[in-house]
């Protein structure tokens, strides 16, 4: 059967990578992926009769790459009881909190979410699903996750204590066919006894992770609040280093070589800020807990930490950690409007912390731009992005493999 062949004609496009939107152009998909782009004014006069499907777009509307969420964990609740949660949810509860999340992500103009933290066995099969045309929803980056005996997250992931229990279970998730390898390099603030300031692995022990990673072909992020957890992720080379704290007892800290150090090697950060428990600030029915206080304070160093990283030219791609104490996945384009005017980046760069600066981290090319050869996954929003970042809070078309996935209201 011949696949499908569409033209699109923008009013306004945006390619996920320039300076700036370009006026009155067009895009061509066959099947699955771009075949090529350009002026509106070199199509021929005949050119729509060549297509199955023509899709014009007036300026009230911007057509986008698809939105990439870097950070996310399918299978928790977002709930309080995230952790309990985690714990007595069966399979196939945590398989309907997958689906669910992957609606929503569809809902809000996510095309690619990266998930960092879900057993192979749950997010692999949802995976194929998605790829097979199955399950309708975005494309999943899956991970296989490794903490220490009892670290952070031990419910989602493999238990390993030394150089070689981290090297086999490096090498078993591979076996089982995640596409990157989840590092905790440190305690985190979800799992009960875990201790977010110190560092749960060596550097030797962080290094033969992500040696034995690179030796599958697999990327690798490190989840890192300590300061010494950072220290040790960039010797180890990661990919990512999520969350990127630089935590001492007294707060968010800063270390002005270390920044350097991840410049230097070309590691990506994903500060995954986000609004969570700030949603119900001005809610007088809500009763904030000393530690949602707490929270709330460490909030507010994120947005420091965030600017000042991207101040320093540090590579950023967005993500918001989606399934933790209240953070939700349709909350992501409210969290980059949030990246945006809390941390003072300016729209096209939290844009693009989105779409190509994500896809790059990924390694995936093909992905978060608008492009010859690149994958149909497209984004109609109402508005200009680079001008307005709200806009990416109004999605009106979510175009997935070629497909519509979502038509809020689409411009013919």
């Amino acid at each position: 059967m011949p696949e499908e062949q569409t033209l699109i004609k923008a009013a306004r496009l945006y390619d996920g990578a320039a300076e700036h939107c370009d006026a009155h152009c067009y895009v061509t998909l066959s099947g699955d992926s771009i075949t090529d782009m350009g002026a509106s004014a070199d199509l021929g006069t005949s050119a729509a009769e060549q297509f199955d499907q023509v899709i014009e777009l007036n300026d009230e509307v911007t057509l986008m790459p698809g939105l990439i969420n870097m950070h996310t964990h399918l299978t928790f609740s977002a709930l309080p009881s995230v952790y309990d949660d985690a714990l007595q949810d069966s399979d196939t509860t945590k398989t309907i909190r997958m689906i669910e999340a992957l609606r929503a992500a569809t809902d809000c103009g996510i095309t690619t979410v990266r998930d960092c933290g879900t057993w192979p066995h749950l997010i692999l099969p949802t995976k194929d699903a998605v790829e097979s045309g199955l399950l309708p929803g975005p494309r999943i980056v899956a991970s296989g996750a490794i903490t220490t005996t009892g670290g952070h997250c031990y419910f989602c992931a493999t238990e390993a204590d030394n150089e070689d229990e981290v090297r086999k279970a490096v090498r078993s998730h591979v076996k089982s066919g995640v596409d990157f390898i989840k590092l905790f390099a440190t305690g985190g603030n979800t799992t009960p006894g875990s201790n977010a300031l110190i560092a749960q692995y060596t550097e030797a022990e962080m290094c033969a992770a992500s040696d034995e990673a690179r030796k599958a072909g697999r990327r690798t992020a490190s989840h890192a609040h300590a300061l010494e957890g950072v220290r040790t992720s960039i010797a180890a080379r990661v990919t990512t280093i999520e969350h990127c704290s630089f935590q001492m007892p007294d707060g968010f800290g800063w270390d002005d070589e270390m920044v350097s150090e991840i410049i230097d090697a070309g590691i990506y950060v994903c500060p995954t800020v986000f609004r969570g428990i700030a949603k119900f600030e001005g809610d007088p029915s809500y009763t904030f807990s000393e530690r949602e206080r707490m929270i709330l304070g460490r909030r507010r160093e994120r947005f420091a930490l965030t600017e000042r990283l991207a101040d320093r030219g540090v590579m950023l791609v967005s993500g918001n950690d989606c399934g933790v104490t209240h953070s939700m996945m349709s909350d992501y384009p409210l969290d980059l409007v949030e990246t945006a005017e809390k941390c003072h980046i300016s729209a096209r760069d939290v844009v693009r912390s989105a779409t190509s600066v994500a896809a790059d981290a990924l390694g995936r090319p093909e992905l978060g731009r608008i492009q010859a050869d690149a994958a149909a996954d497209l984004l109609v929003v109402e508005g200009n992005p680079l001008a307005d970042i709200h806009a990416v809070t109004r999605p009106r078309t979510v175009i997935g493999r070629g497909r519509v996935l979502r038509q809020h209201s689409l411009q013919h």
